[in-house]
């Protein structure tokens, strides 16, 4: 398996919830209404889901320096009151976070993955640090117990976005080492033990990808799928993938949950069994052509459009009327446009204007 190509870096392929992007005015709205419901019940976490939304859909349409400047706005609102309890700590720290992906994004991965573990290092050690001028004090947390809770926290986000970093970038014995490091590789088929296969195969090691593939322990459905996904990879490497395989892959495939918020893991884990079935010209190729189409049109998510467009079998099984249809979700979500319409933008600022409102009232009342 090429360590740097469109395959390997599906992976790890790991079911966890991701808003629809959906078409740009629909989610402003989104983005309007969470503010409300921040305003009438003064709920932080709502407030703070608002900016973090807000920097993404301006990252997403191709406004970086925007995004940005939501995150030093979002993180300014917070740490100007320290010290605070974890889940404050928590909220505080995640537009700090958000400013390590967009460096990732940018095409910056190791100063991107420095900037996550040097926040990981200042909290656990009780020191001060800067990050793209937010100052992080030493004095972030209440008590012991919230610092360990942030601690916490930030390895679980270290362990995926770091993983996630190096595997991108195809540097997948570095993302096995990072895994390991942070004691990452369970019995189950999360992202750990996916490094682990991948690693395996990328290396040219099938034999080993094949024994942690078998001493994988069952969990969920969507496990299951993935975990036939890899085992179809190492036949395809050794000795080929049969039909008898092949329908046993679109078998596992078919039996994962569509699920709200699951749109993009179930487009990526389609593609990648799309990728590793025996012909593109088989029936089970075509039928998970079909239903892929099917979940992005009806989820209306240009993330997972914009994902199945990037790709070369979906884009030759797929008739043109389908291939219209993701083209122009892509168009209406605005992504990589670079441009948000007057209007939209001026209902986006009231609603992050009311957010950090809330934000900030909370913190005086406490």
């Amino acid at each position: 398996m090429d360590p740097h190509g469109q395959l390997a870096r599906r992976f790890p392929l790991v079911s966890r919830f991701r808003p629809a992007c959906l078409p740009l005015p629909d989610r402003v709205q989104t983005l309007v209404t969470l503010a409300d419901s921040a305003t009438a019940g003064t709920d932080q976490g709502f407030a703070s889901a608002v900016y973090n939304q807000a920097a993404l859909i301006a990252s997403d349409v191709g406004l970086p320096d925007l995004a940005r400047q939501m995150c030093h706005q979002h993180a300014d609102a917070y740490l100007h009151a320290t010290p605070l309890p974890a889940m404050t700590a928590i909220r505080a720290l995640e537009p700090v976070v958000n400013l390590a992906r967009l460096q990732i994004r940018a095409g910056h991965p190791d100063d991107g993955l420095d900037r996550l573990l040097r926040l990981s290092e200042a909290v656990g050690n009780g020191t001060a640090d800067r990050f793209d001028d937010v100052h992080v004090p030493a004095g972030l947390v209440q008590t012991e117990a919230d610092r360990q809770e942030v601690r916490a926290w930030l390895w679980r986000v270290l362990l995926a976005d770091g993983s996630r970093t190096l595997t991108g970038a195809g540097r997948w014995a570095e993302a096995l080492a990072h895994t390991r490091e942070h004691q990452g590789i369970g019995k189950r088929m999360f992202d750990g033990r996916q490094i682990a296969v991948v690693a395996a195969l990328t290396s040219g090691d099938t034999s080993h990808a094949a024994e942690l593939i078998a001493e994988t322990a069952a969990g969920d459905p969507w496990e299951h799928a993935v975990t036939a996904c890899l085992h179809a990879l190492c036949h395809q490497a050794s000795d080929g993938l049969g039909h008898a395989q092949e329908n046993k892959l679109e078998a596992a495939v078919l039996a994962v949950p569509v699920e709200q918020g699951m749109t993009v893991f179930d487009t990526r884990l389609r593609l990648t069994a799309l990728a590793t079935i025996a012909s593109p010209a088989s029936p089970g190729a075509q039928r998970i052509t079909n239903q892929l189409h099917r979940h992005i049109t009806d989820a209306r998510d240009g993330f997972a459009a914009r994902e199945a467009l990037a790709d070369p079998l979906f884009t030759k099984l797929a008739p043109p009327t389908q291939l219209a249809a993701c083209r122009d979700l892509v168009e209406a979500c605005a992504l990589g446009s670079g441009a948000i319409p007057v209007q939209l933008r001026r209902t986006l600022d009231a609603a992050l204007q009311r957010s950090d409102r809330v934000i900030r009232d909370s913190l005086s009342a406490s």
